[in-house]
């Protein structure tokens, strides 16, 4: 049985590499979310600044809610993302470990 160096460092490395990638793509997406959402918290300050009276304050809950409708909309797409990344990560490390044992 050959086992060299390269056949054990060789997976490794392709699986650190892949790791490193699927991280990254995965902090990004929430860098994203984190920055909308603290985006958006800074606005729906400014606008309850902004309530005057009844009218202005049905006017910033209305706002609120679509906000929060917006929010939970791209949460959800983000999971799925993130749910597709993980899928298509499992199959990569699947594929390299098959690839590994064969080789």
């Amino acid at each position: 049985m050959d086992l060299s160096i390269e056949k054990i460092v060789g997976p490794v490395q392709e699986l650190n590499e892949l790791t490193m990638k699927n991280i990254e793509k995965i902090t990004a997406i929430q860098v994203k979310a984190m920055q909308e959402n603290a985006q958006a918290s800074m606005e729906a300050l400014q606008a309850s600044s902004q309530i005057k009276d009844l009218d202005s304050l049905n006017l910033y809950m209305q706002s609120q809610m679509g906000l929060a409708q917006k929010m939970y909309s791209n949460a959800v797409k983000d999971a799925e993302k993130i749910a597709k990344m993980s899928e298509a990560y499992a199959n990569s490390v699947k594929d390299l470990v098959e690839k590994s044992i064969s080789g």
